[in-house]
């Protein structure tokens, strides 16, 4: 992270430590960090030109009877610099990704909540959002799944019905092993895991942007599919063809892999380059494919993480 960092002499000033930081902050531009990432690795930066040995303080502390030009007093100001500058765009809650539900005529992007240690998934018309909330502890997070809706409000949350809530906490879980499964795969020396999950990402976009790309939607969900199950292939020295025949990767996994993978399902998300052009997909189409990769991927992950 030090490397090509050309360190001004230490601040003892209020212009030479705004002049550090926007040096450190396009030092770590440069380093294609995203902005919340910043702050910690600012302190790192800090700790180790300045430092002499000094320990990373990572969590803020008062800054009270600290020298403001010490390297302690540095850090703390570096995310206080950090939080005027940039405000919520410091801040990102853990996740391993977005998924869709489609509900009560529209349709939600959903975040797949992520995170280090136990989560307990709760589904409560009561959300969360905005509360103050401990997130450093040893104890399992509980996290609400209508929290994880991208604008969902108070007054629809508690305008859910019992049947909506229940069909929620299903759609849920299978949105959460699609990603989980594609977040696993990304640890394999598999490059087509890679781009299997970029493909999932640009599938989600195109489906819900404004400029509603359905056919490229449609191309997206079917290449997903394509590339996570040739690299199961590939993973285990497997020969497939080069073909984009969904149905026979899908028996190849079956036969010779032992994977318990749904055919038909397969089939129904296979389509052709054309659907990137001239031929005209329709939402209803485009979405039905992109839910049955969800539901293929979801029932991969039991077999993949235990297999």
């Amino acid at each position: 992270m030090t490397a090509n960092w050309d360190s001004p002499t230490k601040p003892t000033s209020e212009e030479a430590f705004n002049s550090m930081m926007l040096a450190i902050d396009q030092h770590l531009n440069g380093l294609d960090l995203h902005i919340h990432q910043r702050p910690f690795h600012a302190v790192t930066l800090i700790a180790t030109t300045y430092g002499e040995g000094q320990p990373i303080d990572l969590f803020h502390r008062a800054t009270e009877n600290i020298d403001p030009y010490s390297v302690l007093g540095l850090m703390n100001r570096a995310r206080e610099w950090y939080d005027l500058r940039f405000g919520d765009d410091i801040r990102t809650r853990p996740t391993i990704g977005y998924f869709l539900v489609a509900l009560e005529h529209r349709l939600w992007k959903v975040r797949a909540p992520g995170g280090y240690g136990s989560l307990i998934l709760v589904c409560d018309r009561q959300l969360q959002t905005g509360r103050p909330r401990n997130l450093i502890s040893r104890a399992p997070i509980q996290v609400n799944m209508l929290d994880c809706f991208e604008g969902m409000t108070q007054a629809y949350a508690t305008s859910l019905t019992d049947d909506a809530i229940e069909r929620i906490e299903e759609e849920f879980m299978i949105g959460l092993d699609a990603l989980s499964l594609l977040d696993v795969l990304n640890h394999y020396d598999e490059p087509l895991f890679d781009q299997a999950r970029a493909d999932y990402i640009h599938s989600v976009e195109a489906l819900v942007s404004l400029e509603r790309s359905y056919g490229k939607s449609r191309r997206d969900t079917a290449t997903s599919a394509e590339k996570v199950m040739k690299g199961l292939l590939a993973v285990r020295k497997i020969p497939f063809k080069l073909s984009h025949n969904l149905s026979a990767l899908a028996e190849s996994l079956r036969k010779e892999a032992g994977l318990n993978v749904n055919v038909s399902l397969a089939a129904k998300i296979g389509t052709d380059a054309s659907v990137s052009y001239d031929k005209p997909v329709t939402k209803s189409e485009a979405l039905e494919a992109h839910t049955n990769l969800q539901a293929l991927l979801s029932s991969l992950l039991p077999q993949i993480v235990c297999g």
